[in-house]
């Protein structure tokens, strides 16, 4: 059997270094992906124990399971927002939160929650760089439209999602700054903004300054934060293990895997473990884009590898062994020749839960 672990000591303790940088802002446990691969309602019980009590969902689906699974009192915010009225209904049925990223969608809200008799809560998406949903910067006077002449919707927060908080404070505080534009507009017009939030998990700690009234995070419950350097206090959480099924030795000059990528230089042990790229291992995001940036990035990082002798690792009871040969879509092969390794011994493999998460039953630990 194979599964994907997740350590639930690991995820609180994560939350608490999430508290301890947010401050006095609110956080929203960013759920999207299925919790991140690690279960959208297993997820947030973790987070709500660790006294998280507002949530951020992609689908108005995920947000009526968080409903039906007992959570009745948390906010649950939709970050997204929609024209499609269907979606509109199960929102108000889940009584979620929504986000209005357009006059349009903002038609569409109104409408459905006066037939229903009731004041939905939302949220104004801006547009400040990330090219999805929101208001452009310069729609302040459809912005206004909304809390004038859309009575069924209570506009509770503004907000702005950072396309690229990753790379660097500067994009942050340019997309900060648009965001804080707009919200000055709508107080100048005598309105109530609401609750302000921007700060994904890179921000928070790139820029104490994107904190506003609320942060939302995700990434950083799971401790997988992408080009943030140094030890930054938080713990990986979740590896796929498994079993070894076979063990054998192979000659000198034999080859492994597909494409024969790698040829043993003497007598190998092997073991067999029913892993690979189905269940997540070493599976990645196809490249999509390919900009000057982008093409001189993944060079770099293949030649850095190449020089390095980057290699890929799996952990067993008896110690760190290499995989070698191309991972196959159910197979890796292990050089065991230097370890005591049997038929049935746990093998543990680093991982993305994100995908794993997708492939593989959880185990909470």
């Amino acid at each position: 059997m194979k599964y994907l672990v997740v350590e639930k000591e690991k995820i609180c303790h994560n939350a608490q270094a999430v508290k301890k940088r947010a401050g006095s802002a609110q956080i929203f446990g960013v759920l999207k992906g299925d919790g991140y691969g690690l279960g959208l309602i297993e997820l947030a019980g973790i987070l709500r124990g660790e006294g998280v009590t507002r949530f951020a969902v992609t689908d108005p689906a995920d947000a009526l399971k968080l409903r039906e699974a007992g959570f009745l009192d948390e906010e649950i915010l939709v970050l997204r927002s929609t024209c499609v009225e269907s979606e509109v209904r199960l929102l108000l049925e889940a009584a979620a939160t929504a986000t209005v990223g357009s006059y349009e969608a903002a038609v569409v809200l109104n409408a459905v929650a006066a037939e229903q008799n009731t004041v939905v809560d939302a949220h104004i998406e801006v547009d400040t760089g990330m090219g999805r949903y929101g208001f452009q910067p310069g729609e302040a006077d459809k912005i206004l439209s909304v809390y004038r002449y859309m009575p069924s919707i209570s506009v509770t927060g503004t907000y702005t999602h950072f396309s690229r908080a990753f790379k660097g404070v500067k994009y942050i505080k340019r997309q900060l700054a648009a965001l804080n534009s707009v919200v000055a507009q709508v107080r100048a017009a005598g309105l109530d903004p609401g609750t302000l939030h921007a700060a994904n998990s890179a921000a928070l700690w790139r820029c104490p300054e994107a904190r506003l009234d609320a942060v939302r995070i995700g990434s950083a419950f799971l401790g997988r934060m992408p080009r943030m350097r140094g030890d930054i206090g938080l713990k990986k959480v979740g590896y796929i293990e498994s079993q070894c099924v076979e063990v054998r030795w192979i000659a000198r000059k034999s080859q492994v895997g597909y494409g024969a990528a790698y040829t043993a230089r003497k007598p190998m042990r092997i073991a067999i473990v029913p892993v690979g790229y189905s269940d997540g291992l070493l599976a990645e995001k196809a490249r999509d884009t390919w900009r000057c940036g982008d093409v001189m990035f993944m060079c770099g990082s293949a030649i850095k590898g190449w020089f390095s002798r980057r290699r890929v690792y799996a952990a067993t009871d008896a110690g760190r062994v290499r995989v070698i040969g191309h991972v196959g879509m159910q197979h890796a092969v292990l050089d065991v020749t230097e370890i005591s390794c049997a038929p049935g011994d746990t093998v543990r493999f680093e991982c993305n839960p994100l995908l794993s998460g997708m492939m593989l039953p959880r185990k909470y630990v």
